[in-house]
């Protein structure tokens, strides 16, 4: 036997094991396993076959025919949003109705009554509206899978939750008010020559009611007494940014925080407007959103909402304008549209978190009454 023969016989068997363990190692990571030594092959087979928590509805959601939205968010901001979405379900055709609040739930209830293809999915800023909802079984009792690592207030009921804690900004000129930046309601309240033309909701726009009660929950009737005739109100936030960018007003109090995303993305606002806290007293608007129980597409109803409570979501919720507030969570963008953000500007004992109760119900007529009696 010569010397070559038998390197042949040696380094032949060594190259096929070598082989043989190669080709376990990459189906291992194509299965998405990291086998170590210790790790069984019969593991690594079981993981290779297991699916995952999504797949039962990803497969469902494409026998569907899209989703149908009925919304109060901004179109830029909810586009913004369903993008993102896209990215990770591209799959899924998106309809959405940009409405005031009565009418999203309104619309609702006359199209599931006559079994009409009708929204699969409402988002509004209506504690008063939700609490209707709840009561008729307007929602699909579904819980989103990372639901637990928000705050408690995130479920207010079965299968309705809370999307956006919205704080309440005030947008302002900047080049009309020049260095000044209005800090608070109770500065613009006692500064009636700087802030002589001001902008802001009505108390009958639902998020307005909210933010106002909310305000006055913290710091009572005074400051809104104060400003009086100077306020121009409106009742959508689009609105009150045209006033202000014209000069019509110096500035718009307890307004939508989804300004922020009009201004950052609008050359001409940005170059006008501003936006800033009310470190006296920021009410939290709470966005609701929940899968109707008539929804035609409920599969892909579910991705969508546990894409919103998952980490992707909320950082698209953060760039898209609304508010991030899973527990802990800090964008890696240096995104700042957080509740953390608002805590550590404002102060956690200065917010007001509005929830969706009967109290808030019923004590709106009594507010809105006395609300009109000082604006008109």
């Amino acid at each position: 036997m010569t010397t070559m023969s038998l390197g042949r016989r040696i380094v032949l068997p060594a190259l096929a094991l070598l082989v043989s363990l190669l080709v376990a190692l990459l189906a291992a990571v194509a299965a998405g396993a990291h086998p170590t030594a210790q790790t069984p092959m019969s593991q690594v087979s079981s993981a290779k076959k297991k699916p995952g928590p999504l797949a039962a509805l990803i497969k469902k959601s494409k026998t569907e025919q899209g989703l149908v939205f009925y919304g109060n968010p901004p179109t830029a901001n909810f586009n913004a949003l369903v993008e993102r979405f896209h990215y990770y379900y591209p799959w899924i055709k998106v309809t959405s109705y940009d409405l005031d609040d009565n009418t999203i739930f309104s619309k609702y209830a006359s199209e599931a009554a006559q079994g009409s293809r009708t929204a699969d999915i409402l988002i509004a800023s209506a504690p008063n509206l939700w609490v209707y909802a709840a009561r008729k079984g307007y929602a699909l009792k579904f819980t989103p899978e990372e639901i637990g690592k928000y705050p408690s207030f995130v479920k207010q009921y079965p299968g309705i939750f809370v999307m956006s804690p919205d704080p309440a900004i005030t947008v302002y000129n900047k080049l009309l008010l020049k260095d000044k930046v209005p800090n608070s309601l109770t500065e613009i309240a006692n500064d009636s020559d700087t802030y002589d033309k001001l902008a802001g909701y009505t108390a009958d726009n639902t998020f307005g009611y909210t933010g106002l009660y909310g305000y006055v929950q913290k710091k009572g009737w005074s400051n809104l007494e104060k400003i009086g005739k100077r306020l121009k109100p409106q009742t959508g936030v689009a609105g009150q940014l045209q006033l202000v960018a014209q000069g019509g007003a110096v500035a718009a109090f307890l307004t939508s925080p989804t300004a922020r995303f009009t201004i950052k993305s609008n050359s001409q606002f940005s170059q006008l407007l501003d936006w800033t806290y009310s470190t006296d007293a920021t009410p939290l608007v709470t966005r609701g959103i929940a899968i109707t129980k008539k929804a035609a597409s409920p599969a892909s109803a579910k991705l969508f909402l546990d894409f919103v409570y998952s980490k992707a979501g909320r950082l698209a919720m953060c760039d898209a304008g609304f508010t991030a507030f899973r527990n802990g969570y800090t964008p890696p963008n240096g995104c700042t549209n957080t509740l953390a953000d608002v805590y550590k500007k404002v102060g956690q004992k200065n917010v007001y978190v509005a929830g969706f109760t009967s109290k808030f119900v019923n004590d709106r007529p009594a507010f809105t009454k006395r609300w009109h009696s000082i604006f008109g």
